[in-house]
């Protein structure tokens, strides 16, 4: 009984440190990536609104065959789902442009009810907590609007600030 709980308790063990290691591995990989890129989150959505005309969801850093990469999520004037994916060394790089189809209700509802634009929540959110900021999503919290924004410190460590959509607060 004891062999089976102490090999039980190692498995577990074993299977948490190696999930811990791939989240390490994932912001590794965007403070890689935001160290490499040429340009910000915040200019990445600016070149998908003026560039695409899209109304920005969601935008983060990542990588794609070990360059950093843009991919940003949005609604265009027809009402489509549009979802980018660009260089983080070139602006004009799109690497890909896809059409997921009618935008969803609830991502449309959102746009409308936010009162204070993306780039205007990074900004707030990286006068809470200065870094770089790696991910911007629009979000729903138990019927609180948000942008949920998250940042690479200066201790590399990520952090996730909340700003309200509507007043434009940070939300605890």
């Amino acid at each position: 009984m004891q062999r089976t709980l102490s090999n039980t308790a190692l498995a577990l063990t074993l299977a948490l440190a190696s999930l811990s290691g791939s989240a390490f591995a994932s912001t590794a990989e965007k403070i890689a990536a935001v160290q490499a890129a040429r340009f910000d989150l915040t200019q990445a959505i600016q070149s998908a609104q003026s560039q695409h005309g899209l109304k920005v969801l969601q935008a983060e850093i990542d990588t794609k065959k070990k360059q950093p990469v843009y991919e940003v999520s949005g609604i265009n004037a027809q009402g489509r789902e549009i979802k980018l994916k660009f260089s983080a060394l070139d602006a004009a790089k799109v690497l890909e442009n896809k059409d997921d189809g009618a935008a969803e209700k609830k991502d449309t509802d959102r746009l409308a009810a936010a009162k204070i634009g993306i780039n205007d929540a990074i900004a707030t959110a990286l006068k809470h907590t200065p870094g770089k900021a790696i991910e911007v999503d629009l979000d729903d919290h138990l019927g609180v609007l948000t942008y949920d924004v998250k940042i690479i410190n200066a201790a590399n460590t990520e952090i996730e600030v909340r700003v309200h959509a509507i007043e434009g607060n940070i939300h605890q």
